[in-house]
């Protein structure tokens, strides 16, 4: 590939939180650009009214930098703010003869689909010998318009970086498309022809969803006298059993699961979960009923909560879930490249220097790639365990900003410290934040687990209880710190013939209510003396 000036973009619609597909892409143009020495470039294609927000916008910037894909361009292109360039050009383009307006309408448009359907072709829409005498009739009945690119009749032939030669459609295939929308505002084919040019784009990495778009752009960039930048169209990336596209529907489904499984169980109906969530009955039973339709984020959480399923039960598939999960953002690129990409000499761990300098296109795969949660898993887990305090540090920091409900923002960074040292070999954040919650709570929120009661504190006539009782004067009066603590728990365990477990499980349930917490003893001296004989005491009113 020689070294070539390389100037790669990444232009995400601002419609919500980044896509890990979405990331994978930006990941790769970001590591061409970085190891050829050239430029990353963002645009954000808004032209989508109805859907883009600034809210939106902002998500994608947050997740871009928490990735660490700093882009070059000092100021943003935004589509929104270029409708003066883009209606020169269409109208250039009209002046011209190499456009056109049109005036079907969403009915009459379907009704050719549906002709198309039934002799067995694909619609494509091309101006018929009766389209000016149409053309007078339609405008005269003051119909809205678009308007649509002619794109020349002839077969159109791309090279591929991932896909190799030969690519696209024979002139059977091509069709006159929209390049303006009836609202007034350009369609992504045009927007991003026009743009990639005006900012030097050289290499256009994108999904192979988007192959056959390309012989669309490229009839525009003939027509507007451009150069033709280098296409290099990626694999998809399918899910874990390689079923079908990672796809935000994964979320929506296992929610809509739990639901049919909570009407089933709780013998409910789709109005009373409405009822319950505080949604409209008819798009709560639309939703229920049509694997199509998808509550949007404001909605889920509602729903959620009736039928007691967490945001930790979903899969990851917006990059901010994985922030919120607690993953490094090092280890996700490390995984995110390799999903299509391949380094040579079987490497498989490697830090973002190492991938600037491997990464070239030549080794990108032309078969989809499966996303392996597993592996994510190992990845982040190898990572935290290599990483130093500090790296640590600012990773828990940055996962409790993500998890503000978390009570563990309440602790110093001393103490954030101490609980990664107590839950070694933990594989995301979120384990040592759940394990550790119970520090940072007020003692009155503490509920204990009915079958820790049973099993520990009232099993073999309520040793357990007996234990903490006679415990609580010793802890009392001991040294507090883990090691003293251990010590003297270890002394009482020996002189009343008990194991160790049967001594501090008692413990464990009274100060979490449950039997699962990070080290018993460093716990205890954390939550220090005087909350824990607190615990303690509560815990035997509420259960001796």
């Amino acid at each position: 590939m020689g070294n070539p000036r390389v100037v790669t973009r990444f232009a995400p619609s601002p419609t919500g939180y980044l896509h890990v597909g979405g990331a994978r892409t930006a990941l790769f143009s970001w590591l061409l650009a970085r190891h050829f020495g050239g430029e990353f470039l963002l645009r954000i294609e808004d032209t989508d009214l109805a859907r883009s927000t600034e809210t939106a916008r902002d998500q994608l910037l947050q997740d871009l930098k928490w990735l660490g894909l700093q882009w070059d361009n000092a100021e943003l292109v935004v589509q929104s703010k270029r409708l003066a360039i883009y209606n020169q050009i269409i109208d250039d383009l009209l002046a011209c003869g190499l456009a056109y307006k049109a005036y079907d309408t969403p009915a009459e448009l379907d009704a050719l689909r549906k002709e198309a359907e039934k002799r067995k072709r694909a619609f494509l829409y091309r101006r018929g010998p009766d389209f000016a005498e149409r053309l007078c009739q339609q405008e005269a009945e003051g119909r809205p318009s678009v308007v649509r690119f002619a794109m020349p009749v002839k077969a159109y032939r791309f090279d591929d970086a991932v896909l190799g030669h030969g690519q696209g459609v024979e002139a059977d295939q091509v069709q006159d498309f929209v390049i303006r929308k009836s609202d007034g505002m350009p369609t992504y084919h045009f927007a991003v022809v026009v743009d990639d040019h005006a900012m030097g784009v050289t290499h256009v990495v994108r999904g192979q969803e988007h192959l056959l778009n390309t012989v669309n752009h490229i009839g525009l960039m003939e027509a507007l006298g451009y150069p033709r930048p280098i296409f290099a169209h990626v694999p998809v990336i399918l899910n874990a059993d390689s079923s079908e596209k990672l796809s935000k529907r994964d979320r929506d489904r296992k929610i809509r699961q739990r639901a049919h499984e909570w009407m089933r169980n709780k013998k409910k109906s789709a109005a009373d979960l409405a009822g319950d969530a505080g949604l409209p009955v008819e798009r709560v039973n639309e939703w229920i009923t049509n694997d199509k339709t998808q509550l949007d984020l404001t909605e889920q959480p509602m729903v959620m909560k009736v039928i007691g399923l967490r945001e930790v039960d979903l899969p990851e598939i917006m990059i901010h879930d994985f922030r919120k999960s607690g993953y490094l953002p090092a280890a996700l690129n490390n995984f995110l490249a390799l999903l299509g990409w391949n380094p040579g000499n079987d490497l498989e761990r490697m830090s973002m220097d190492d991938l600037v300098k491997l990464f070239t296109l030549e080794r990108v795969g032309k078969a989809n790639a499966k996303f392996d949660r597993k592996k994510l898993l190992s990845f982040n887990t190898d990572a935290c365990a290599a990483a130093d305090e500090k790296t640590l540090l600012a990773g828990f920091r940055d996962y409790l900003r993500a998890n503000p409900e978390s009570p563990v923002n309440g602790a110093s960074d001393e103490q954030l410290s101490q609980l990664l040292r107590m839950k070694k070999g933990f594989h995301i954040f979120r384990e040592v934040d759940e394990l550790s919650r119970f520090l940072f709570v007020s003692d009155e929120q503490i509920s204990f687990d009915p079958s820790a009661v049973e099993k520990v504190l009232k099993k073999d006539n309520a040793q357990g209880l007996t234990a903490l009782r006679e415990l609580k004067p010793i802890l009392r009066n001991a040294e507090w710190k883990a090691a003293s603590l251990e010590s003297v728990v270890t002394q009482y365990a020996t002189e009343h013939q008990l194991g160790l477990g049967k001594v501090a499980q008692p413990i464990r349930v009274a100060i979490t209510g449950t039997t699962v917490s990070p080290p018993i003893f460093e716990s205890l001296e954390l939550l220090g003396r005087e909350r824990t004989i607190s615990r303690i005491d509560r815990c035997l009113a509420a259960v001796g």
